[in-house]
């Protein structure tokens, strides 16, 4: 079985879930103005026999505003849906809490397509959906759904779209502080994006 057949057994399924098809394996679902669902579909092929393809689903949420703010604090080009805000693999949303992958293989592909269409129906579109507001995804953030290294720049970022710029200015400390003295490049990133991101908050947030 090849890639392109693995995905295409879901194409349809995730399309009557409301999903819209991006670039490779990656898709979104409209959940309210400036916010996306965002859907990636990991696949391994290592250790699975002749025409297998593992999909692990992430899901996730993105919000337009926080990602606009992180690319220009950054210095980066804004894009339209990568990465999400926050996301998860699929397994820990649901009751088993754990890694869940769904095998595709020759023959049996639209049954595990079925299955794994269901389980994002139901666990990861309900996830999405608790995550519309920022209140509720600054929460996420602080309980780390997704990469420390990346949620490290979304958390003030979403304070200041949400209009705390005091909070805001408390987190890119907190941050920084982590950082220490490092002097490697992931840090220097850091320091640069806190930079543009403390010239953009009011004067009694920065003193």
């Amino acid at each position: 079985m090849t890639k392109t057949n693995n995905v295409e057994h879901a194409l349809p399924l995730l399309a009557k879930i409301g999903f819209r098809k991006r670039a490779g394996d990656v898709f979104t679902l409209d959940l309210a103005p400036g916010v996306l669902g965002w859907l990636g579909l990991n696949r391994a092929t290592q250790r699975r026999g002749p025409g297998e393809v593992e999909i692990n689903p992430v899901v996730g949420v993105r919000f337009q505003d926080v990602e606009r703010l992180v690319a220009e604090c950054r210095g980066e080009k804004y894009h339209a849906y990568q990465p999400p805000t926050i996301s998860s693999p699929l397994g820990y949303l649901m009751p088993e809490k754990r890694y869940m992958a769904w095998v595709f293989a020759p023959g049996r592909s639209e049954a595990v397509a079925g299955d794994m269409a269901n389980a994002i129906a139901t666990h990861g579109v309900a996830f999405m959906r608790s995550v519309v507001d920022l209140v509720e995804l600054r929460r996420r953030l602080e309980d780390r759904f997704g990469f420390e290294h990346q949620l490290a720049y979304r958390r003030p970022a979403a304070a200041l779209v949400a209009g705390d710029a005091r909070q805001a200015r408390a987190l890119l400390d907190e941050a920084l502080e982590s950082i220490g003295a490092r002097t490697d490049l992931a840090a220097a990133d850091f320091r640069r994006f806190a930079a543009s991101l403390r010239r953009r908050l009011p004067p009694h947030a920065t003193s």
